[in-house]
C-alpha cells in the first residue's frame, strides 16, 4: 500500500505562501530595528495599508514611509515592468481597462498611498529579494524626471492622474510629487527562506543603530523574537480600535524592541531621562552585569537611578573641586570596579566597595558623597569599561 510520502500532494502553494509571509515579516522586522537609533523613525505598522509601513517623525511633522515586499523562490528571476506597472510596451493606453490594470499593479497601489497621505507620504517602496529588471528602473527613472524617450512610459506620464486618482483633481505640484515618490529596493539580503540571512543582518543593524553587544547564542533567539513580533502584529484584530489601541495592536514600537532585546522599560527610561545619550546601550549593559552578578530587576532599576543621581552630580556640583582631584576619584573608583569584575564580581561584595570608596582618602575629599552616589559611580564605571 502507498504511504503518504510515495504519492506527490495535490498542492504545495501553502508552504510558499508562508516562506513569502515569513519574508515580508524579516523585512519589517529589520525596518522596525532603526527606532533603536533613537532618530526619526518611531513606529512601524505591519499589514497596515500596506505590507509595512515606516512612520518618522521629522521636526515635528509625521510622515510616511510605504513598502510592497514582492518576492520570488529563484536568485535569477527579476521583476519586469509589465509585472510591477501591468505596462504593455505596445499599442495606446486609450481605455479604461488600461489604466485600472495599472491603478491595480504593484507599482500602481503604492502610488495611490500619494494621493489618500498627501505630503505625508514621504515614499513609496516595492522591496524584494531578486532583481528588478532594466524597464522598472527606466520606468522609475523617468517617471521621477517626468519625460521618457520611450512611448509607452510617455503615456503613463501623461495619464498618471487619471490612473492614480480618477475620482479626485491633482493639480501640476501634486502629480509631481507623487510621480518622485516610486523606489525599488532590490536583491534584499536580509530577508530570505531561512532566518540565517535574517539573524546576520538583525544582529549588525543592532549595533549599528544602538550599540549593543549580543552574544551568539542570544541572535537566533532575537531574529525569532523579532520575526514573530511582527508575525503577531500582523494578525492582530483592529476592527473597532482607535489610533493608540491600533498602535499598540498592530505596530511595533520601542517597548516592544526592548521587550525582545530583555531591556527593562524602566531603567532604559530613567536613563534617559536622566540625560544619558546611548540610553539603550546603556541599560543593556547595566542590566546584564547586575543580572550576571544575581541583582533583582527592583535592585537593576535602583542602580539605574542611582547612576543618574551620579551623573547629574558629575555635570554640575563636582565642578567645586579640582579637575585633578576629581579626576583621582574617578580612577579609584575604576580600580576598584575593575578588580571587582576580574574577582567575578559578587553582588554582596559592593558593599565593601562603596565602604572603600567613601573612607579613602581621596573618597573624604568630596563630603558630599554617600552609598547611592558611589553605589551610581560603580554603575557609571561598569558601563564605560564596556564601552572601551
Amino acid at each position: 500500500m502507498d504511504t503518504i510520502h510515495d504519492k506527490a500532494p495535490r498542492e504545495t502553494v501553502g508552504r510558499t505562501t508562508v516562506t513569502r509571509f515569513r519574508m515580508q515579516f524579516q523585512a519589517a522586522a529589520y525596518a522596525a530595528l532603526e527606532i533603536l537609533s533613537g532618530k526619526d523613525v518611531d513606529r512601524v505598522y505591519c499589514d497596515y495599508h500596506d505590507d509595512f509601513v515606516v512612520r518618522r517623525t521629522v521636526a515635528g511633522v509625521v510622515e510616511y514611509h510605504f513598502f510592497q515586499v514582492k518576492t520570488k523562490g529563484k536568485a535569477n528571476q527579476q521583476w519586469d515592468a509589465t509585472a510591477v506597472f501591468a505596462l504593455k510596451k505596445q499599442g495606446a493606453l486609450d481605455t479604461e481597462e488600461k489604466l485600472e490594470a495599472i491603478r491595480n499593479s504593484i507599482a500602481g497601489k503604492l502610488f495611490v498611498h500619494t494621493v489618500e497621505f498627501g505630503e505625508q507620504c514621504r515614499e513609496v517602496t516595492v522591496l524584494s529579494n531578486v532583481h528588478f529588471a532594466d524597464d522598472v528602473h527606466e520606468v522609475v527613472a523617468d517617471l521621477s524626471a517626468g519625460s521618457s524617450s520611450k512611448k509607452y512610459i510617455r503615456q503613463f506620464i501623461e495619464k498618471f492622474a487619471d490612473i492614480v486618482s480618477p475620482g479626485k483633481p491633482m493639480s501640476p505640484e501634486e502629480v509631481e510629487a507623487a510621480r518622485k515618490k516610486l523606489s525599488v529596493l532590490a536583491n534584499v539580503q536580509y530577508i530570505g527562506d531561512t532566518l540565517d540571512a535574517f539573524a546576520m543582518a538583525a544582529h549588525n543593524a543592532i549595533w549599528r543603530h544602538s550599540e549593543i553587544e549580543l552574544h551568539q547564542q542570544e541572535v537566533e533567539r532575537i531574529a525569532n523574537s523579532l520575526v514573530t513580533l511582527v508575525e503577531e502584529k500582523s494578525c492582530a484584530p483592529i476592527g473597532g480600535l482607535f489610533k493608540s489601541g491600533i498602535d499598540m495592536a498592530a505596530s511595533v514600537g520601542l517597548e516592544d524592541l526592548l521587550k525582545v532585546l530583555s531591556i527593562s522599560t524602566q531603567v532604559y527610561q530613567t536613563l534617559l531621562d536622566g540625560g544619558e545619550p546611548g540610553a539603550i546601550k546603556a541599560a543593556s549593559i547595566l542590566q546584564r552585569k547586575l543580572k550576571e552578578v544575581g541583582a533583582t530587576d527592583s535592585m537593576i532599576e535602583v542602580a539605574s537611578r542611582a547612576k543618574v543621581s551620579w551623573d547629574v552630580w558629575v555635570r554640575s556640583a563636582r565642578h567645586g573641586s579640582p579637575d585633578f582631584t576629581f579626576n583621582v576619584l574617578l580612577e579609584e573608583i575604576d580600580s576598584k570596579c575593575k578588580a571587582w569584575l576580574l574577582a567575578g564580581g559578587a553582588f554582596a561584595d559592593l558593599e565593601n566597595f562603596i565602604q572603600d570608596i567613601l573612607n579613602s582618602n581621596i573618597g573624604k575629599q568630596f563630603p558630599v558623597l554617600n552609598t547611592d552616589l558611589v553605589f551610581g559611580a560603580f554603575c557609571a564605571a561598569v558601563v564605560r569599561r564596556s564601552t572601551r
